[in-house]
């Protein structure tokens, strides 16, 4: 009898270690699972029951993964990857600890595995669980390797499905178990450099499929311009012939002074021939972008005013992170215009770095707006069931400027008495 309820008490402290790693994991309050958590317990029972009575140690050890996977799943009711994937980092961020506080025990006794200090690690490890429960945001840590990454999300199942296999293997052979965990040790090495080379190559995999995504979508855009160009040298050298013509035609200089005006005011308010500048930048995807822009400009009747000081941009960041500072920027100025309102774009660059300025109707910025506008999840747009779209625009443009020592300015201007914000990147 006291046997069973020493494997009940360590079945239920590991339980509820697991259940908080697990919940700061997944952010999860206990609240939100306390109902259905008591009733679960009684799971605890029949197996500390088959604890006691097998002597099997290899067939406890199932049991003990069923039980957490079942229980775990109805406790949190996530899709079975999730609880795998969950209870996966627990389980080597409690087995990195349990190492880390063996080390230490181990400079106080010979024995590490005595009950007392059995106890004591575990102990530790509740505190240390509680601890990364409330302070640690292991959600973000969750939601970095596992959500977001598969490359990382694969790692972690590799060295989960190895660690599950070792124990299962010191189950049946336990004289060899140094032996296997030095073969452990040499497997998750090589698959973490194996694994390392494979995310380097995703990376750049990545930012190549970014890169193909960009120009299958601006090109197209400049290829028109180009043909639009091409097609107005036609009828410009036609206008050209006549002008020639005007003096044949107009008998008297008022007359030909005003049919001289007229032809020249129309071939200079040519949109194609007052975009045509755009062709110059170094850079087809941005001239692509600014063009599409002023496109949409015409159909909001929006005065779109764009100075580009120096054609040659240069810049440390490759050309499709230039274009989504840009495309950010450049997007939240249309957004915040109303349509026959007024923006200003300025783009220059001094050999080293690329500078793009915004300038549009805006309110008066506060210290706390500031600070918002770069925060991730803020937003000033109201979505049409009056919900607040999830704002990640200027949150994302900070990481870029970070990421290549660039500098953002956010100030307000006055302009004709109309309040204005300007932003300033220099990438």
């Amino acid at each position: 009898m006291a046997a069973y309820f020493d494997f009940l008490s360590k079945i239920l402290f590991d339980t509820f270690v697991f259940l908080v790693f697990l919940m700061a994991i997944y952010n999860v309050k206990f609240s939100q699972i306390a109902k259905r958590l008591l009733p679960l317990l009684l799971l605890t029972l029949p197996v500390s029951l088959i604890a006691t009575v097998t002597d099997s140690m290899l067939i406890f050890t199932l049991i003990s993964y069923i039980y957490c996977f079942v229980f775990y799943s109805l406790v949190f009711r996530y899709p079975p990857m999730k609880i795998i994937t969950g209870y996966a980092i627990a389980l080597i961020i409690m087995t990195v600890l349990n190492l880390i506080q063996m080390v230490v025990i181990m400079q106080f006794t010979d024995n590490p595995f005595t009950n007392t200090s059995t106890y004591i690690t575990e102990a530790m490890a509740f505190v240390i669980a509680i601890l990364l429960y409330k302070f640690g945001h292991l959600d973000k840590l969750y939601e970095t390797l596992i959500i977001k990454n598969q490359v990382f999300r694969n790692i972690i199942l590799a060295v989960f499905a190895l660690m599950v296999s070792m124990v299962l293997y010191q189950r049946i052979s336990p004289k060899d178990f140094m032996n296997v965990f030095m073969s452990f040790l040499f497997t998750i090495i090589l698959i973490l450099i194996l694994y390392a080379g494979m995310y380097k190559n995703y990376l750049s995999l990545r930012e190549s499929q970014k890169q193909l995504q960009s120009y299958e979508q601006y090109l197209p855009i400049i290829e028109e311009l180009i043909d639009q160009v091409r097609m107005r040298q036609h009828d410009y050298s036609n206008e050209l012939q006549a002008i020639s013509m005007l003096p044949i035609s107009c008998t008297d200089y008022e007359s030909l002074s005003a049919a001289l005006a007229k032809e020249l005011d129309t071939s200079c308010s040519d949109h194609v021939i007052k975009n045509s500048y755009l062709l110059k930048i170094n850079m087809k995807l941005i001239a692509g972008f600014l063009f599409s822009k002023m496109n949409l400009a015409q159909e909001r009747d929006i005065n779109l005013n764009i100075n580009v000081k120096n054609s040659t941009l240069t810049s440390k960041a490759a050309e499709f992170e230039l274009l989504d500072t840009m495309s950010i920027l450049v997007d939240n100025a249309f957004d915040a215009t109303e349509d026959g309102g007024h923006i200003e774009i300025v783009i220059d660059s001094d050999g080293t770095k690329t500078s793009i300025e915004t300038l549009n109707a805006g309110p008066t910025l506060t210290a706390t707006m500031r600070k918002d506008f770069f925060t991730k999840g803020y937003s000033t747009k109201p979505l049409k069931d009056g919900r607040y779209s999830r704002g990640i625009g200027l949150y994302k443009l900070k990481q870029l400027t970070k990421k290549y020592d660039g500098e953002i300015l956010l100030d307000n201007h006055t302009v004709d008495g109309q309040t204005c914000i300007h932003f300033l990147v220099r990438l």
